[in-house]
């Protein structure tokens, strides 16, 4: 029942995130008329069909909390064990994610006519700088949001809903006993994710609604999106303060490969965290 109803809880913030985003939109537009009368509201980087065309590779992740909470009120999620160190669940996602990335970024390049490279930014700072800022942001969002948000959202939560399942990823790395899953699994976490989630959300996502709103309503929409489609409710608030800490960095470097660098580190110090008590046994 406790799992029941944490689905339920993702599935109805998930709805009232896209409800608060078209009644931003459709906002921010008539504000803009009204502010601008005669003047044009055609869009430098990104437009209205931008908002409609970046759906098409998110719903394959938007899809996720319908279809868990679905599960969870059928029944089918109880008695289905994952099988243990699966090989082919993790070819499947990673060909999942790449799935996404391709369709990203062809929209962009093939229906849209516009280079990913210039839009994202990925040529505006050199890689050393990339690197370093990564780090930092990356430690900064480690303390901020695995470690203060996330024991306070965590011990608020399991008040309410008792003990509720881990994440997906981190039930592969703790279930991982051959070097081959495990390895994947890293490849996985700490790069197809990274990437493909950064190119979606905060590259196309964020960069549509952001020209469409403004950043703050922007950062806190998308934030909302991208903690909610993890599916797991002690992670919601803490993966929404970091989505808006990617779109900060995002927001003040103007290249996507610092929220991805930012991305990886906080995945890959989280596995390392993860995996310490196991080690020291």
């Amino acid at each position: 029942m406790d799992e029941l109803a944490a689905k339920q809880v993702l599935l109805d913030f998930e709805l009232i995130t896209l409800i608060a985003m078209a009644l931003g939109v459709a906002f921010y537009v008539l504000l803009r008329r009204m502010r601008r009368q005669g003047e044009s509201l055609e869009l430098i980087d990104y437009d209205m069909f931008d908002l409609v065309l970046m759906f098409f590779p998110a719903i394959l992740f938007l899809m996720n909390p319908i279809v868990e909470a679905v599960m969870a009120a059928s029944g089918t999620a109880k008695p289905v064990e994952p099988p243990k160190n699966d090989l082919l669940s993790i070819f499947v996602n990673i060909g999942y994610f790449a799935f996404v990335g391709i369709m990203t970024c062809g929209i962009i390049e093939w229906i849209r006519n516009r280079r990913v490279v210039d839009l994202f930014g990925l040529r505006e700072l050199s890689f050393p700088k990339i690197v370093v800022i990564s780090i930092l942001g990356g430690v900064a969002s480690l303390l901020i949001c695995a470690w203060a948000v996330g024991e306070i959202s965590n011990s608020y939560l399991e008040g309410i809903f008792g003990d509720l399942k881990v994440q997906e990823p981190v039930r592969m790395f703790q279930e991982s006993k051959s070097i081959a899953h495990f390895s994947l699994s890293i490849l996985m976490a700490c790069i197809a994710a990274p990437v493909v989630e950064e190119f979606l959300f905060r590259g196309y996502m964020y960069g549509t609604l952001r020209r469409l709103t403004n950043p703050v309503f922007a950062a806190v929409i998308i934030g909302g999106l991208f903690a909610v489609v993890h599916g797991n409710l002690p992670a919601l608030l803490p993966l929404w303060v970091f989505s808006i800490l990617l779109c900060l960095a995002y927001e003040f470097t103007r290249c996507l490969w610092v929220p991805v660098g930012m991305h990886v580190f906080f995945n890959a110090a989280n596995i390392v965290l993860m995996l310490m008590p196991e080690s020291a046994e």
